[in-house]
């Protein structure tokens, strides 16, 4: 057997490794991809003291590039969230393009606005929203459900600074301001492509009596939310103001940001007539946090890309310190409605639920290292050559199969990237287009192993088929939607 076969054979005994201990043996992730990594070492030949040193070193390198701005990143997505930021977006948007759009509002505010936002507390914010507008306005949860479940997944996949995006393209060593260019326009079109294509099936396949729960239903439950539409809306299709900003009780289960705002936002989420809405912030300064960052890494990427380099732009748009900048200004912001006590609790959270995340990513840069250090990259790269669309279709193929078998599309999307990440610069395809086929490929088919699917039934009240329907489905349709996109776009880059 030559070399080239025992390395192909250990690549695959790697994969079935890390697939097999997460979802056979139910080993936690981290521990999974650190006993990969290697393994796929000693047997590729890095001796002892080589394979640990390159397990190591991965690590530090892919923290040091993305440690803090994931962290940054989480915790000004959880500070905007306490402070009802969200809830007013969603309701000016619902306000301005009517009920009937709602699904597409849903879907583009959760996904496009506020990927900083964790997939989980957004939904606990949103979730109640979007069960409140189907009842007041008789429009089916199905369309609104699936919408989010699209939204979501593209927040936290392909839109920066969702989590698992600034993840994956860590991995391929990818610029944020490269990333937000081509991230944003991305996931608009597939977001209002994957909407629209979810809502006409469900015009076919979603049966009320079947899929709607009425022992979970907020209808029956009597936990409808108060925010939303009012009756009024109900044949104007429009959000009354007097809706604005409510924290629902099924907000609560949520933890984290989610669980503070309900507890802090006194004068940033008061109840309709109230004298509260009268203290909010402008919905413009309020959103400052999140659009200064934004705006000064694309200004620094866009005049790198000119040819002019501006210090001072270089050291105010580097994505540590934009993200920064951003915290700061929504600490600043949120000091009066949720007090410095508040905050900190907000902050302590985020740091929780980032510390997760960045373990996570941690590990997919030591299995990365060790790739890199063998011959397997240059192996996979010359197999590869011959078609330039195939890694983006394995990459897509590997994130699919992997969320079917274990659940999580982060784990599913950073792995693939992991995997394919020491062959993109030998093949001179652009990383950005390998790292929107893992993202696509990662949104493919959760279901009854992802933790979220469970949420998204008791959350929004429906029966197992229903959950299937409106979790499963809408992300496959979104997966495929991706995928196509990713391919045409590679005709053009």
């Amino acid at each position: 057997m030559d070399d080239t076969t025992t390395l192909l054979i250990h690549l695959t005994i790697t994969v079935g490794i890390v697939v097999g201990l997460i979802v056979l043996a139910k080993i936690n992730p981290v521990v999974s991809l650190v006993i990969g990594a290697l393994y796929l070492g000693l047997a590729a030949g890095l001796g002892y003291d080589g394979t640990t040193v390159a397990v190591s070193e991965g690590f530090g390198i892919l923290m040091a590039e993305v440690g803090l701005i994931i962290g940054f990143g989480v915790m000004l997505g959880t500070l905007l969230s306490a402070m009802g930021t969200l809830h007013r977006v969603v309701d000016g948007m619902l306000r301005l393009f009517g009920a009937k759009r709602s699904p597409h509002v849903l879907g583009l505010a959760s996904g496009v606005v506020f990927p900083a936002i964790y997939f989980d507390v957004a939904l606990v914010i949103l979730g109640p929203m979007a069960r409140s507008i189907s009842l007041r306005t008789g429009m089916s949860i199905a369309p609104l459900a699936g919408a989010l479940a699209i939204g979501l997944e593209v927040a936290l996949l392909m839109v920066p600074p969702g989590a698992a995006a600034l993840a994956i393209a860590a991995a391929l060593d990818l610029p944020l301001g490269t990333m937000l260019m081509v991230g944003i326009p991305f996931g608009i079109v597939v977001i209002v492509v994957s909407i629209a294509l979810h809502t006409l099936l469900m015009h076919f396949t979603w049966n009320d009596a079947k899929d709607d729960d009425p022992l979970t239903d907020p209808e029956h439950t009597g936990e409808i939310a108060s925010y939303g539409l009012s009756s009024g809306a109900e044949s104007s299709g429009e959000q009354a103001a007097g809706g604005q900003d409510q924290q629902s009780p099924q907000a609560r289960p949520g933890g984290g940001g989610t669980a503070l705002a309900d507890r802090h936002t006194g004068s940033a989420d008061a109840a309709p007539g109230d004298d509260g809405p009268g203290k909010q912030l402008p919905l413009l300064v309020a959103l400052l946090p999140l659009l200064v960052p934004v705006l000064l890494i694309v200004a620094d990427t866009s005049t790198s890309a000119a040819g002019a380099e501006v210090d001072l732009l270089g050291f105010l748009g580097n994505p540590v310190v934009a993200l920064l900048i951003g915290l700061l200004l929504g600490v600043a912001l949120a000091m009066p409605s949720l007090g410095r006590t508040g905050v900190e609790e907000v902050i302590v959270a985020a740091a929780s639920t980032s510390g997760v995340i960045l373990l996570f990513t941690g590990v997919a840069g030591s299995l990365g290292q060790v790739i890199s250090e063998t011959n397997v990259g240059d192996l996979v790269a010359g197999l590869f050559s011959a078609n330039a669309a195939f890694p983006l279709v394995m990459a897509w193929l590997v994130a699919a199969m992997l969320r079917l078998a274990q659940g999580s599309g982060s784990v599913a999307a950073i792995t693939a990237a992991a995997l394919l990440a020491p062959v993109v610069d030998s093949m001179g395809l652009p990383g950005v287009l390998i790292w929107l086929a893992a993202a696509s490929g990662a949104a493919f088919g959760g279901h009854v192993t992802d933790n979220t699917f469970w949420i998204f039934k008791t959350l929004l009240g429906l029966s197992v088929r229903g959950t299937f329907q409106v979790y499963t489905v809408a992300q496959a349709i979104l997966s495929f939607v991706g995928l196509g996109s990713v391919l045409l776009l590679s005709i053009f880059v």
